[in-house]
């Protein structure tokens, strides 16, 4: 009776192990998968949109408007953090270039981001994360086909507020700024890596295997209109910082405060 009764248990295990795995030997519709990447395109340039504006609605977070005239480029990521002693962690994003010249920014390119961490940790955690890039060293490690942030080339907290832009130099190539959401509790060390993202370039430009130097630099390709959101509001931000910048200008340097003689 019990060697019945383990056959049957077995059995079940089985048809149920069969049933689980059969989405994954069923024959995937190409039509619906190109949908979906584009759709999971899309969706990352909205997000990108929406964490941008809302870091700059806030004082005490918001990028010094003087940067976005400063800076030479940007990449918008989102990523997610799960582990327990052995943890890893992906996410997509967008970066973008900006002509030196014209201050006309790219069309985007999609990148991917993937780390593995080993260390003391439990959790789950997503973050946004901006990362402004300053100079030529963080353009030369943006135009890599895969690239480390603090290998390739230097990263450092970004300044926040309104009148912190005097805090930041073009000396670091990259300045970041990020929220986060979850708990991640632990010590780890971690490599991260990003890297082109083939399967977006495919649908929202045809060609998966286009050259992150065709999209930021030679601008080969169209702006896709899931991308106009984003552009105009960096846009928006890059004429507020050249405004405030030509005010500075015209106001001159500022006047010493005379000291105050306690005698009189």
């Amino acid at each position: 009776m019990k060697r019945w009764i383990m056959a049957a248990v077995v059995c079940l295990f089985a048809v149920g192990i069969g049933a689980s795995a059969a989405p994954f030997w069923r024959k995937s519709d190409p039509a619906e998968a190109e949908k979906q990447r584009r759709d999971e395109a899309e969706i990352r340039l909205q997000r990108a949109e929406e964490y941008l504006r809302d870091i700059q609605k806030s004082d005490d977070e918001s990028i010094p408007t003087e940067l976005f005239n400063e800076c030479r480029g940007i990449i918008i990521i989102r990523q997610y953090k799960a582990g327990f002693i052995i943890g890893g962690k992906g996410g997509r994003g967008v970066a973008l270039l900006k002509d030196e010249k014209t201050g006309q920014w790219s069309a985007p390119a999609f990148i991917s981001t993937a780390e593995g961490s080993i260390g003391w940790q439990i959790g789950g955690q997503s973050s946004d994360t901006i990362l402004l890039v300053m100079n030529q060293e963080g353009v030369e490690m943006l135009l890599k086909t895969k690239f480390k942030i603090g290998v390739d080339a230097s990263a450092a907290a970004g300044p926040v507020g309104r009148d912190a832009s005097a805090k930041a130099g073009v000396k670091t190539a990259l300045l970041a700024y990020s929220r986060s959401k979850g708990l991640y509790a632990g010590m780890s060390i971690e490599g991260g890596m990003m890297m082109l993202d083939g399967h977006a370039h495919g649908v929202m430009y045809g060609d998966e295997k286009i050259s992150v130097n065709e999209i930021l630099v030679k601008r080969t390709v169209a702006m896709p209109d899931a991308a106009k959101p984003l552009i105009t509001a960096l846009e928006e931000y890059s004429i507020a910082a050249r405004i405030a910048v030509e005010k500075k200008k015209a106001a001159g340097p500022r006047k010493p405060v005379e000291p105050v003689n306690a005698d009189k």
